[in-house]
């Protein structure tokens, strides 16, 4: 059976460790955390069909940045 998923570790900008779950299909990080078995339970949750089948959609991986201030400013401006 071909895995779907792996996950690896890898520093971020700040230095710190952080573990990647990798979708192998899409070839995109679907999740990062801060501890081993947090990355591997999730892979293991996503590989046994816990979420989009090896297929996420790039737009669920998005994040999206509100400046708040500037958001409640424009409705009393």
């Amino acid at each position: 059976m071909e895995t779907l998923y792996t996950y690896y570790p890898e520093f971020d900008d700040d230095d710190c460790l952080l573990w990647h779950v990798y979708e192998n299909a899409t070839r995109q990080i679907v999740a990062s955390f801060l501890f081993e078995d947090d990355a591997l339970e999730y892979m293991r949750f996503v590989e046994y069909g816990g979420a989009f089948h090896g297929f996420t959609p790039t737009f669920m991986l998005q994040r999206v940045t509100l400046d708040i201030n500037q958001a409640f400013a424009s409705q009393f401006a």
